[in-house]
């Protein structure tokens, strides 16, 4: 006789069960334990840390103040980021009103998703991780080509937003502000001519629409081994399974991608227009930008589902860097690759220097290959690997990459080992030029050592730095240099090696000349 009612298991056999299961599969590898509900812990001699929430966040930049802040991390770009400063301020203004009155949540509104365009190696990942930085708000980024429509083999959409509150270290709520980043979307573009039915382009990009306008994802995945221990340990130990839900509303999307070939449909486009009478004149490649003109229409020529495309209202275009643009990167980027090296030498005790001519030669090098930004680290990896390797075990303390350094590593690597003055003088000299170079930021004046003046002073700077011969030799330079460009508009200023043994009496002669010049223009007028 069969038995429809069968008995409730009991915790305990629950986890004698479970546990027989493990060491099963998995032998005494893993082990298993719960404590009781019912047993309250001691209570902790400090308060544990209080956890950031949406209340917390800041919600009130503008658009100027956003862009200001990429600047200090991304060179050029300025269109582009300007575009995603003015869409994720609107974002998040609206975030902000909803959060103030929630009456606003019945108003009609189109979020503000985000498609980015341009080459790889350009800056758009670190401008998105950067503005989530900014606001504070957690940041996914996943490759689009590993995903695949649900049901078949790869991983699920839902998958972006469980991975965001991992991100925010369990805070659903948190994690219902952030931004989910989906890179190489342009690889889910189909194709016309496909046959069949395309899991992993078409059905990712359908996958993704409710996601980008507003649905509710269970942190469960069904098909997940974990989610089902989850809920076993969980039932277990309250005699119940909550289910936790994400909503999406407020989570802002960003798409982006090199998008090779969408350039020729956007010129197509463009030169058809061109055609016929009162035809614009059609000018050549080099002088269009066809990636800013970009209308949907485009993106759905290209192979995107319209009503994909249509959830991504902000187009932002991201220029192609020049070997120019990448030396700007290395110098004045706060997140400069530079800066990386630099402690990598300090953590042994040294200092690393680099010349300015010697970052004009890694990105040119890291220009020839063609992937942005990304082959700056390529570059000076190539140039400086032997280094890291042997200055650690010598008494080195500190050395300058020079234009020889970055053109012929290991010959210059070897003069540097074999002779410990070769590398003074190379020190040496970059410090003159850095204090040549700050001289002129702080007063508007041009000042160059010759090379016997750089020589000489090299020469003396066994007892003191290089930084304090000059102090002393410019003591009373600044005021004195500041009338003579006052009498001959002259701001370019070479020192010699009379400047370096008699400055003072050098700047005299300097100052009469420069109004004796003075006088003869005014008498010429």
């Amino acid at each position: 006789m069969s038995t429809t009612n069968k008995k409730r298991p009991t915790p305990e056999e629950l986890q004698r069960e479970f546990e027989a299961f493990l060491k099963q599969k998995y032998g005494d590898s893993v082990k298993f334990s719960v404590s009781s509900p019912n047993v309250e812990s001691e209570p902790a001699s400090q308060p544990p840390p209080k956890k950031r929430t949406a209340a917390d966040l800041k919600f009130d930049y503008k658009p100027k103040e956003v862009k200001q802040y990429l600047d200090r991390f991304i060179i050029r770009q300025d269109e582009g980021k300007k575009a995603l400063a003015i869409g994720v301020c609107d974002h998040y203004n609206h975030v902000k009103a909803c959060l103030e009155d929630p009456k606003m949540l019945d108003l009609d509104y189109a979020k503000q998703n985000i498609a980015i365009l341009g080459p790889t190696g350009v800056g758009k990942t670190y401008m998105i991780k950067h503005i989530a930085k900014l606001i504070g708000v957690p940041f996914v980024k996943a490759d689009a080509t590993r995903f695949s429509e649900a049901g078949y083999v790869g991983a699920n959409v839902e998958d972006l937003i469980r991975d965001l509150v991992s991100q925010a270290e369990g805070d659903i709520e948190l994690a219902q502000y952030g931004f989910v980043y989906l890179d190489e979307a342009d690889k889910l573009a189909t194709p016309p001519n496909i046959l069949g039915r395309d899991v992993s382009g078409r059905g990712v990009q359908f996958g993704l629409l409710k996601l980008m306008e507003e649905t509710e994802v269970d942190l469960r995945a069904s098909g997940s081994v974990t989610s089902q221990l989850q809920t076993v340990m969980e039932f277990q130990t309250k005699g119940k399974v909550d289910k936790q839900i994400v909503n999406t509303r407020h989570i802002l999307f960003i798409i982006s991608g090199a998008f090779n070939g969408l350039r020729d449909i956007i010129k197509k486009r463009m030169n058809q227009k061109s055609i016929g009478f009162g035809a614009e004149i059609q000018v050549s490649d080099e002088d269009t930008q066809y990636l800013p003109h970009v209308t949907s229409q485009d993106f759905i020529d290209f192979g995107f589902e319209p009503e994909f495309i249509g959830r991504l209202p902000i187009h932002v275009v991201c220029e192609e860097l020049e070997a120019n643009d990448l030396y700007h990167i290395l110098k004045n980027s706060e997140g400069s690759i530079i800066r990386q090296y630099e402690q990598a030498f300090q953590s042994y005790g040294i200092k690393v220097m680099f010349s300015d001519d010697s970052l004009h030669a890694i990105s040119a090098q890291a220009h020839l290959q063609k992937t942005g930004a990304r082959a700056l680290i390529t570059a000076c990896e190539k140039v400086l690997r032997d280094y890291k390797f042997e200055f650690p075990s010598t008494g080195i303390e500190e050395f300058v990459v020079t234009p020889e350094v970055v053109v012929n590593p290991k010959e210059e690597l070897e003069k540097i080992l074999g002779d410990p003055e070769y590398n003074y003088r190379l020190v040496c000299i970059e410090k003159i030029r850095r204090y040549e170079r700050a001289f002129a930021e702080k007063h508007e004046m041009q000042i160059s050592f010759d090379d016997e003046a750089t020589k000489l002073i090299c020469q003396m700077s066994k007892e003191q730095s290089p930084e304090q011969i000059c102090d002393q030799i410019l003591e009373s330079y600044e005021h004195g240099l500041s009338l003579i460009k006052q009498n001959t508009g002259t701001a370019n200023f070479v020192l010699n090696r009379e400047v370096v043994e008699d400055p003072d009496a050098v700047l005299e002669q300097w100052i009469r000349e420069s109004y004796l010049a003075k006088s003869r223009e005014s008498e010429q007028k």
